[in-house]
């Protein structure tokens, strides 16, 4: 069996300057997946969407972007009774989007910010998984949580091991398609420390993907105020990110591990 990566940008759609690099990205670089929000932190529709996915369009027509489904913060005491109408809103949003433009309907769901897999309050695992067999969706549930999960004892713990079990188990059940292992860089500026520290990392993700096919998303933005502004605390890592994808050292360690770049698992 190969390894094979999907290599995704999130949080396209949340400000231009980043939607265009992400563009370009897609038609030149190992990005092969984008995740684009559809509604705002507090619930509203997020009208950057549709700038995103034009622009994806123009760059690489045949990438069918993931809905990256945002709740709103905080959430009410007791979680949401109505997230499967909250996710659903949200695919709706950004099929509309396609078909605006003529390219691939969305082909998954994942979780900005971890909200869907109850790592900080209510698990909506289940709901997640129904939707996505409803709409012949992929979700961004990791078969395995030895990446993801490195350094945080919390995916150590029984009743998330468990939690997690159950899930696969259920999206198997109902055939949602789930990636071999999903990773990423989980801290911000000040856990990165540098651009090459923040390359070594994700050289170090590629020697340890497993067989199967796999996912690493990264969330590239450009340095501008408007950015600094959004993502204080993360701006810095973020543009190093976009350094990262454009980085000749990233392209021959894919190449020479040879690892295949696909746009889903």
């Amino acid at each position: 069996m190969t390894r094979s990566l999907v290599l995704t940008a999130d949080d396209a759609g949340t400000h231009p300057d980043a939607d265009r690099e992400i563009a370009a990205l897609l038609a030149g670089s190992p990005l092969t997946a984008v995740g684009v929000i559809t509604a705002h932190v507090d619930g509203e529709q997020n009208p950057g969407a549709l700038r995103a996915v034009e622009l994806v369009a123009r760059a690489a027509p045949d990438v069918a972007p993931g809905v990256h489904v945002v709740l709103p913060e905080p959430a009410p005491d007791g979680g949401f009774d109505d997230v499967v109408d909250r996710v659903t809103d949200q695919i709706d949003a950004l099929a509309r989007a396609t078909a605006v433009v003529g390219s691939p309907a969305p082909d998954r769901l994942d979780s900005h910010q971890g909200t869907l897999y109850g790592l900080s309050g209510r698990s909506y695992l289940a709901e997640a998984i129904s939707v996505c067999a409803r709409r012949g969706l992929a979700f961004r549930l990791p078969r395995g949580l030895e990446l993801y999960g490195d350094g945080d004892p919390l995916l150590t713990t029984p009743a998330v091991r468990e939690r997690h079990a159950s899930a696969v188990a259920a999206a198997d059940a109902a055939g949602v398609r789930l990636p071999r292992v999903i990773a990423t860089h989980r801290g911000g500026d000040a856990e990165a420390r540098d651009y090459v520290s923040l390359r070594d990392h994700y050289l170090r993700l590629l020697d340890r993907l497993p067989e199967g096919t796999s996912e690493i998303f990264l969330h590239p933005a450009p340095d501008t105020a408007r950015l600094r502004e959004l993502s204080a605390g993360w701006w810095r890592k973020r543009t190093w990110e976009l350094r990262l994808l454009g980085d000749p050292v990233l392209v021959r360690e894919i190449d020479r591990q040879g690892i295949d770049l696909v746009g889903r698992w």
